[in-house]
């Protein structure tokens, strides 16, 4: 059984995510950090107290990866501390079908699947932070839409509107559905992801799980739409500060900071 506080932060390997371990083996001297990546890199990370780094194989779409993880985690640890969902992928520009799935199968049902296989191993004041996306505030959406997002209640819910936004996207019926225009997959993905993360955080009453949004980070997925003003380590501390920050008790809410180039350490916001 590990003594440390044991983390785990997905999509470890390079920009927010690897500032994101960085960040924590900083400022938290006794934590046992796994830091998951599809290759299960070693990413030279230094400890900078008494903790340990291990570098697992995770895949959050396969789940054979996750279930792995999950049964290596209890056997050598028996419970982990927190749980930062950072995995993800953005496919834009391009716009078909494959691409808008895999950027719904990483981006939400991997955060999902990794929520649920976690849960059970979470101490009692476990924390899960998942990164979404200020994309995911739901104003390219119908009036419709939106409030289908924000009342769902169960994972089904969610689950019914990523099949519908698929099917307009098969169709090229996305704006006609209430969608917006062509190439909002990532924005739906991040979307389902501050829903699911409500209804996580409403089922799981004892502990601390939040959403939130990095800002615009200069990143190879920042970097799509341009030059981003942030570095990766002012990405890192919002989703820092909810796995381990003083944040009152806030559960099932989206985090974010008031411009996408402000610097801060976030405030919760409506999406």
């Amino acid at each position: 059984m590990s003594e440390n506080m044991v983390v785990i932060v997905t999509g470890a390997n390079r920009g927010i995510g690897l500032a994101i371990c960085e960040l924590i083996l900083k400022t938290n001297q006794n934590v046992k950090l796994y830091a998951a990546s599809r290759a299960g890199a070693d990413l030279g990370l230094k400890s900078a107290g008494s903790g340990s780094i291990k570098y697992p194989k995770l895949d959050v779409t396969k789940d054979e990866d996750i279930k792995q993880l999950a049964e290596d985690i209890k056997r050598e640890d028996g419970q982990i501390s927190v749980l930062i969902n950072n995995a993800g992928v953005n496919t834009y520009p391009e716009h078909t079908p494959e691409s808008v799935k895999q950027m719904l199968d990483v981006n939400y049902r991997g955060t999902y699947k990794m929520c649920k296989a976690f849960i059970p191993l979470l101490s009692d004041s476990g924390r899960i932070v998942n990164m979404s996306s200020v994309g995911s505030q739901l104003k390219i959406y119908s009036q419709h839409n939106a409030a289908r997002f924000r009342n769902t209640g169960s994972y089904e819910d969610v689950e019914k509107i990523a099949d519908d936004y698929m099917e307009a996207v098969k169709a090229k019926k996305e704006l006609a559905s209430g969608f917006g225009d062509k190439g909002q997959g990532y924005s739906v993905s991040k979307a389902c992801v501050n829903a699911i993360t409500a209804i996580l955080a409403k089922e799981n009453s004892g502990l601390t799980i939040n959403a939130c949004c990095p800002g615009w980070v200069d990143t190879d997925m920042g970097g799509i739409m341009g030059k981003p003003p942030k570095r990766p380590i002012d990405g890192a501390k919002i989703p820092v500060k909810l796995g381990f920050g003083d944040i009152s008790g806030t559960t099932g809410r989206y985090w974010a900071n008031p411009g996408i180039s402000d610097k801060g350490d976030g405030q919760v916001m409506a999406w």
